[in-house]
């Protein structure tokens, strides 16, 4: 059989299509220019004009009907197999199988994942991010703390503070708003930021909220502590309007924060900036092999927290214990290969990276930027 008669010629276009977005993805400024600022701008706010008036997720709908479809087609498979004794062809198997995962590469390049090639967000921002050095990092924890202190006293209430669902889509919204009236960069338009459908999966698999590529959606775990919703749902919009990065999104929803007069927004940023905070001490005084000073460091902060601060992280803190399962690091190993696949060598650990990029837009804007 000639070689254009094959199967494979057949999808010669589909190949080829691949193989130059391959190409393509290799020079950034390309990317940035031609897709990240041209093409997927109308393209993300045509996807969540489309899917944004759903009140549930149709990315997820379509999730479920491709692993259904998956799973007929590999117990037919196995049922003609094992029933007639008639294994269809392993070559034209393994060709579908090949089809379909180049459909899905170039869907998903095409509809997003572009943006993990294009430049880093600080270029932009006319900043770079930097490796910061230990007292840079303690100097950034006082800050937190006292933000975290001066923002909690203008909460009532002794309790962990209730945040709707609809308010907290409404405080997120309005910060990109503000935000894109300082730089356009950041507009986020025809919203389509929606209730997760899979809470139960998200306790399995440790997620607080994601993206769906594919039809433009962001999902937010609604079932968290309320006051952790708003800025989760400014990192999801971060992900929406084109920052792929998992700490390049966490800085574009600080940069929306920052630019908010919501004091709701700010503690519940300054809430999870503090938890990657301990992280990033902790690495850092381990490396220096110096557990009296991080034993020091984490004793001065417990001194310095407002109390209800402490009451509050306590309950956050009680909340995940209680829906983390023995299966989670398993999964959390999965998401964090996938990462460093899409040029974050450092996985589940680029979330962390938010606070260079924190550190370096002060250092050229100065603390009172954010």
């Amino acid at each position: 059989m000639e070689w254009k008669k094959t199967e494979l010629w057949k999808h010669r276009w589909l190949f080829a299509l691949a193989a130059f977005i391959m190409a393509f993805a290799q020079f950034p400024m390309a990317v940035e220019r031609f897709y990240a600022r041209g093409f997927y701008p109308y393209l993300g706010k045509l996807l969540r004009l489309v899917t944004g008036w759903c009140p549930f997720s149709i990315g997820d709908a379509f999730y479920v009907f491709v692993i259904g479809y998956g799973i007929f087609i590999v117990i037919n498979f196995l049922y003609v197999g094992l029933r007639h004794k008639k294994w269809p062809g392993f070559k034209k198997a393994m060709l579908k199988l090949v089809v379909f995962l180049a459909w899905v590469y170039v869907a998903f390049k095409v509809c997003w994942g572009l943006n993990y090639d294009r430049p880093e967000i600080g270029q932009g921002l006319g900043i770079s991010a930097t490796i910061y050095t230990l007292p840079e990092l303690k100097n950034l924890n006082d800050q937190l703390i006292q933000r975290l202190n001066e923002a909690r006293r203008l909460i009532p209430g002794d309790s962990l503070p209730e945040v709707s669902w609809d308010e907290q889509k409404d405080i997120a919204i309005t910060a990109y708003n503000q935000l894109a009236a300082q730089n356009p960069s950041f507009t986020y338009s025809y919203p389509a930021l929606k209730k997760c459908s899979w809470n139960f999966l998200g306790e399995w698999i440790g997620f607080t909220g994601y993206f769906n590529p594919f039809s433009g959606e962001a999902q937010v775990k609604a079932d968290l502590p309320s006051i952790l919703l708003p800025y989760t749902s400014c990192h999801e919009i971060g992900h929406q309007i084109g920052y792929a990065r998992e700490s390049e999104a966490s800085f574009a929803g600080l940069l929306a924060a920052g630019a908010s007069k919501d004091v709701i927004l700010k503690y519940s940023l300054y809430l999870d900036l503090y938890s990657l905070m301990h992280q990033e001490l902790w690495r850092n005084y381990a490396a220096n092999g110096d557990s009296t000073g991080l034993r020091q460091q984490f004793d001065s902060n417990r001194q310095r927290l407002d109390t209800l601060v402490k009451l509050d992280r306590k309950a956050i803190r009680r909340y995940f214990q209680q829906r983390t399962h023995q299966i989670t690091p398993a999964f959390t190993q999965v998401y964090s290969q996938y990462l460093k696949a899409n040029g974050q060598a450092s996985g589940m650990h680029s979330y962390n990276e938010v606070l260079g990029w924190l550190l370096a837009y002060q250092k050229k804007y100065g603390e009172k930027s954010w």
